[in-house]
């Protein structure tokens, strides 16, 4: 088992409380869970990573975008190029349109960002899926990555919950 991490855990961390200059021993930290291939990204998350311009994005090409772990196996998963996770995906795709819960301007959000893709991996590899957002709740119109990981039974954490799962102290 892995953690599949979302692009907002990326992005969360270096906005807020794990600032490069204010603590490089996070980044150095998750790098190795990387190596030891606990920690992976999906390429539509590397995708949306790698179209910002800023010091993650440079940290994210040096040290994930075409690095190896100790197996061999790229720290970038090619989701959308296996067939079980298309499939999965085009379930999760369907599961969404046929929802009335949700509204069609929510409903194409999500199914055009990298949200149901890190799902639809976690699924068909069991995985886990790491990300900050939290359940949209049971009446809301949005759809959040917690609320279709609970749908498809996806293990889904927080960053905290899988630096302590993978003792990530700092």
């Amino acid at each position: 088992m892995s953690y599949l991490l979302d692009t907002n855990t990326f992005i969360t961390a270096k906005n807020t409380f794990y600032a490069y200059d204010i603590v490089p021993t996070f980044w150095r930290k998750l790098l190795d869970r990387f190596q030891v291939g606990t920690v992976k990204v999906i390429d539509a998350v590397a995708t949306e990573v790698l179209s910002g311009n800023d010091e993650l994005t440079d940290w994210f090409r040096k040290n994930i975008q075409k690095a190896e772990d100790f197996y061999n196996q790229s720290y970038v998963i090619n989701a959308k190029y296996d067939e079980k996770v298309v499939a999965k995906y085009q379930a999760i795709a369907n599961k969404i349109y046929n929802n009335p819960q949700y509204d069609e301007s929510n409903k194409q959000k999500f199914l055009t960002v990298a949200d149901p893709w890190i799902v639809a991996a976690a699924c068909v590899y069991d995985d886990t899926v790491v990300t900050f957002e939290t359940m949209a709740g049971a009446n809301s119109r949005k759809i959040k990555i917690p609320d279709v990981c609970q749908q498809m039974d996806v293990h889904c954490v927080n960053l905290y919950e899988m630096m302590r799962n993978t003792e990530i102290k700092i």
